[in-house]
């Protein structure tokens, strides 16, 4: 999972099915390649529950299929959270 676009000095929160895998303040992207902060999950789950929120804000949470969609990126777009599954890693600009 790879925090991109958006990020400025934010408390950010990911769970995986329920369980707290990261948590840190002060979250911000580096504009020369659009990434703010990334972390490796590894599951040998179907489907898992990826739920992220940012500043204590309410979470929002997505359906994960790691076999089909391994990468996700995660977005901090006008104060909205996305969540992007993908097939392949997205590049950093």
């Amino acid at each position: 999972m790879r925090l991109g676009e958006g990020f400025q000095n934010n408390a950010v929160s990911v769970k995986v099915d329920g369980k707290q895998i990261y948590g840190r303040s002060g979250v911000s992207t580096d504009w020369t390649i659009s990434r703010a902060d990334s972390v490796d999950v590894k599951t040998t789950s179907d489907s898992v529950q990826l739920e992220v929120s940012v500043d204590d804000g309410p979470p929002t949470v997505q359906a994960i299929a790691p076999a089909h969609t391994p990468f996700v990126e995660v977005r901090y777009v006008n104060g909205e959270l996305q969540l992007l599954a993908l097939e392949q890693e997205p590049p950093m600009l």
